[in-house]
C-alpha cells in the first residue's frame, strides 16, 4: 500500500504514517481575530492586468458565474444568459455558444461546464443531460443523466456530477464515463430531511488526478473516488463554528438555529468555499460574520494569510469575490462604472463607458 499523500502537506501539517497503521486526517487550524482581520493586497500580489471586455451587440454579459482559460481564450459562462461566451486575453471578443432551445445540439439550461482536450462539456440540467461541443462550439454528441445537478468535473474518462441535494435517490455524486456516458457509480447519501436544499458553491477543486469537495457546514474536505473519503479537518476554533450535528439539520431546523444570532456578525462560519490547490500553496475562501475571508496558505511560508483583501495604491480594485484562479493568477471583475472611482484610469480603459460590459482584473501572485 502506497504511503498516503494529500495535498494539505502544502501546509506542512500532515505526517506520513506506516501502511500499517491507521491514517490521521490532516487539520488546519485557523486564528479568527476580532471583528476583522486583513490581508494586505500588497503581500499577495506582484502586478495588475485590467481587461475590458469587447462591448458588442454579439458579446454583452449580463452575468460572470465562471471563467476558464485554456489555449489563450477567456471563456465565460453567463448563465443568466445560458451562454458560454470567448474572449481572446486582451478582451477581444471570438464568439459564443448560444443554442439554447428544445432541438439537436440545443439545452434549455447551461448549469455548468468544463474543457479538456479539445472539447467542452456542459451540464444541462432542466433536461437532465450532458452535451458536448468542440472548441468552435460546434455540437458532438451527448448523454442522458438519471437526475439534475448543479456542478460537473472531469478525472481521466468520468465525468462527476453533484446534484446539490436534488437527487430522489438521496446521493449528491453520480460519475459516467464521459466519452461513452455510461452510467458508472453514485455516493454521498444524504437525508431525506435535506432533499430540495441547493448551496451556492463551487463543489469541486482538482489536483494531482484526483477530485475533492466540501459541503457546508462540514468543516471537511473530502476526496472523491467511488466513495467520499475524509483527508482534512478545517477547525475555526469552537465559538466560530456550528454544532457537529449541524451538517444534518433539514433547512427549517438550520434557520431556527441561526435565528438565536441577533448580530450577524456574531454567527458561526457556515462553510468553506473556492477551494484551490497546487503544487504552491492552498486557497479556499469562507465568510466570518459578513466578511469575506480568504485562506492562503504557500509552501514557501510558515504562516498563511487569513483575512479579508484590504485594497492597497497598486491594487485599488481588489475584492475577496474572485471569479477564476490557478497558481499564478487570481481574477476578479468590477463593472465598468466602477473603473471612474480611480485616481488615474489605466491607458487601455481610457474609451471605457459606464454601460460597457465589466472589465475582469488579472492579478499575478507573488
Amino acid at each position: 500500500m502506497k504511503v498516503f499523500y494529500f495535498i494539505i502537506c502544502l501546509v506542512l501539517l500532515y505526517q506520513c504514517r506506516n501502511a500499517q497503521h491507521s491514517q490521521d486526517q490532516t487539520s488546519i487550524h485557523i486564528t479568527i481575530k476580532g471583528d476583522f482581520q486583513g490581508v494586505s493586497a500588497d503581500s499577495l500580489f506582484s502586478s495588475v492586468t485590467y481587461i475590458p471586455l469587447e462591448t458588442s451587440k454579439n458579446s454583452l454579459l449580463v452575468s460572470i458565474n465562471k471563467i476558464h482559460i485554456q489555449d489563450s481564450t477567456i471563456y465565460i459562462l453567463d448563465k443568466k444568459q445560458k451562454i458560454i461566451f470567448a474572449f481572446d486575453l486582451e478582451g477581444k471578443y471570438k464568439s459564443k455558444l448560444d443554442k439554447h432551445g428544445r432541438g439537436y445540439g440545443e439545452y434549455l439550461s447551461l448549469d455548468d461546464f468544463f474543457i479538456t482536450d479539445s472539447s467542452i462539456y456542459i451540464l444541462a440540467s432542466d433536461q437532465q443531460k450532458v452535451s458536448v461541443y468542440n472548441l468552435n462550439f460546434e455540437f458532438n454528441f451527448d448523454f442522458p443523466i438519471v437526475t439534475h445537478g448543479t456542478s460537473i468535473t472531469f478525472n481521466r474518462d468520468s465525468l462527476f456530477i453533484f446534484t446539490n441535494y436534488c437527487s430522489t435517490e438521496l446521493q449528491n455524486f453520480y460519475i459516467y464515463n464521459r466519452f461513452t456516458g455510461e452510467y458508472l457509480n453514485k455516493f454521498g447519501s444524504f437525508p431525506k430531511k435535506q432533499l430540495g436544499i441547493a448551496y451556492r458553491q463551487t463543489t469541486f477543486a482538482k489536483y494531482q488526478n484526483s477530485v475533492y469537495c466540501f459541503f457546508p457546514y462540514d468543516y471537511s474536505i473530502y476526496k472523491c473516488h467511488e466513495k467520499l473519503e475524509k483527508v482534512c479537518h478545517i477547525n475555526f476554533g469552537k465559538d466560530y463554528m456550528y454544532p457537529e450535528n449541524f451538517k444534518n439539520y433539514s433547512d427549517e431546523e438550520r434557520i431556527n438555529y441561526i435565528m438565536r444570532y441577533s448580530d450577524p456578525l456574531q454567527q458561526p462560519i457556515g462553510r468553506i468555499d473556492n477551494l484551490f490547490i497546487c503544487d504552491n500553496f492552498l486557497f479556499f475562501t469562507f465568510v466570518k460574520g459578513i466578511f469575506p475571508y480568504i485562506y492562503f496558505k504557500h509552501t514557501k511560508q510558515d504562516v498563511a494569510h487569513v483575512g479579508g483583501i484590504i485594497t492597497s495604491h497598486q491594487f485599488p480594485l481588489i475584492n475577496n469575490d474572485f471569479i477564476y484562479i490557478d497558481k499564478s493568477t487570481y481574477i476578479c471583475f468590477c463593472q465598468a462604472e466602477t473603473i471612474f472611482s480611480l485616481e488615474e484610469i489605466p491607458h487601455n480603459l481610457q474609451s471605457i463607458k459606464i454601460d460597457d460590459n465589466p472589465i475582469l482584473i488579472k492579478y499575478i501572485f507573488k
